[in-house]
């Protein structure tokens, strides 16, 4: 099992909606494929917009960050439309707000 952390910052100009980590964790889900190795996911507020932390199968972190970014990919628009833009993905180890 691995780990994913990804930020969705949010557009200065847009507001933030209130409760939409929900949201953002079923669009997750919604465009995962079986090939991304997707066990679960977690939606939180941050600092900088929100951030998701993507629990993936996968046999190296290489290819969990590869399989994460193939589902940004599809999730890429409809994220921008509540006003979020996506942000590279990292295996959580190398986060530097770790724990924080």
């Amino acid at each position: 099992m691995r780990i994913v952390s990804v930020t969705f910052r949010a557009h200065d100009d847009a507001p933030r909606p209130m409760g939409i980590e929900p949201l953002l964790h079923d669009l997750l889900w919604a465009h995962a494929v079986p090939a991304a190795g997707l066990e679960h996911v977690r939606v939180r507020p941050v600092r900088a917009g929100l951030e998701a932390v993507f629990f993936v199968r996968a046999a190296s972190d290489t290819d969990a960050v590869t399989g994460v970014r193939h589902l940004l990919a599809r999730v890429r628009e409809p994220v921008a439309a509540h006003g979020y833009a996506v942000l590279l993905p990292r295996p959580a180890h190398l986060r530097a707000d770790f724990g924080a």
